[in-house]
């Protein structure tokens, strides 16, 4: 039934303890994950801001991969089939829900604060739309 589980990272407790219950429940149901990290870009306004924009983007994505690929030993040992993406994206909700959609995931773990923003008093931003529109099961943790 989980074949492919998929796990929003940022690098927050939240998304590491998601990522451990991933790796255990890829272990039980021999599924493959998918590590996705989403860089939020917005485009600038005035075009005097272009090669700054082009800039920080691109510290932005060699930050996501250099934080995506520290999980990889964890996989190794585990023996877990993986893959890792790094998303540009204008909406991060969106993004992980098409994504999910698109590549037949089965399962979304993923944690209840991430680095998002301003602090939820109960559940972050981006758990909260992902559990109201992703179109497979979320598994949230804390």
């Amino acid at each position: 039934m989980i074949k492919h589980i998929m796990v929003p990272y940022d690098k927050s407790e939240s998304a590491s303890h998601a990522f451990e219950y991933a790796i255990d429940l890829a272990g039980k149901y021999n599924a493959s994950i998918s590590i996705v990290t989403c860089v939020s870009i917005q485009a600038p306004t005035e075009p005097y801001f272009g090669t700054a924009y082009i800039e920080t983007t691109r510290l932005l994505k060699e930050d996501a991969i250099k934080s995506t690929q520290s999980l990889e030993p964890r996989l190794k040992e585990s023996k877990i089939q993986y893959k890792i993406d790094v998303l540009e994206v204008t909406s991060i909700i969106d993004s992980l829900t098409s994504y999910a959609e698109s590549h037949n995931v089965d399962l979304i773990v993923m944690g209840s604060r991430g680095f998002g923003g301003f602090k939820r008093l109960l559940l972050g931003s981006v758990a909260s739309g992902m559990s109201q529109h992703s179109k497979c099961p979320v598994l949230i943790v804390k």
